[in-house]
């Protein structure tokens, strides 16, 4: 194959990245992303085992994407802006932030990706419930930061269930309302407003 005769291992996670958002996870062959790179086959070997290792590495980077870089069409969030605690926010303001960056990115998921995920081996789905899990503990954390910096919070409610907890709960009614396509989450945001404060 004429081409290229490097690449990096960062070029072919983009190649491979942007190719899956375009056209599913199910598109990724590493014969595809070599093509893609303007590559032979044999060069993506050198970076990645297997097809199932590079699918990983969209998952990761997906989900990296998610917490630290930004998703789709919201644009850019250096070094996990989006989902960290601005001091004098608010709780539920915060949310509503991490909703409105969540919004995009989940709604990709589940369009694209979700059917696809469900028919990976064992190993790449173990691999990226991992990655999907150490996005979502970044968010709890930064959610328990924003409960522990809003002062108007019920006091008495927070020394019973605790910032941990709490943030966890949160968190899960965020993605579960955004799954369910409840863009701007009003039920739990209209709850959390009446329990808080």
């Amino acid at each position: 194959m004429a081409g290229k005769s490097a690449v990096t291992r960062e070029e072919i996670v983009e190649a491979a990245y942007m190719r899956a958002r375009s056209q599913g996870l199910a598109s990724l062959s590493v014969r595809a992303v070599a093509g893609d790179c303007g590559v032979a086959v044999g060069t993506l070997y050198n970076y990645f085992p297997d097809k199932s290792s590079l699918v990983t590495e969209v998952i990761e980077r997906f989900w990296e994407n998610v917490a630290f870089g930004g998703s789709g069409a919201s644009g850019a969030c250096p070094q996990g802006a989006c989902f960290a605690y601005r001091e004098g926010e608010n709780l539920v303001g915060f949310c509503r932030r991490v909703a409105d960056t969540l919004a995009d990115a989940v709604m990709e998921l589940q369009d694209g990706w979700l059917a696809e995920i469900s028919t990976l081996d064992g190993r790449t789905k173990a691999r990226g419930l991992k990655v999907e899990r150490a996005c979502f503990a970044h968010i709890e954390a930064n959610l328990e930061q924003a409960i522990e910096h809003d002062h108007a919070v019920n006091a008495e409610l927070l020394a019973q269930v605790g910032a941990a907890p709490l943030a966890r709960f949160i968190w899960c009614g965020i993605y579960e309302s955004l799954r369910a396509g409840d863009r701007s989450c009003s039920v739990l945001f209209a709850l959390l407003e009446h329990a808080l404060y």
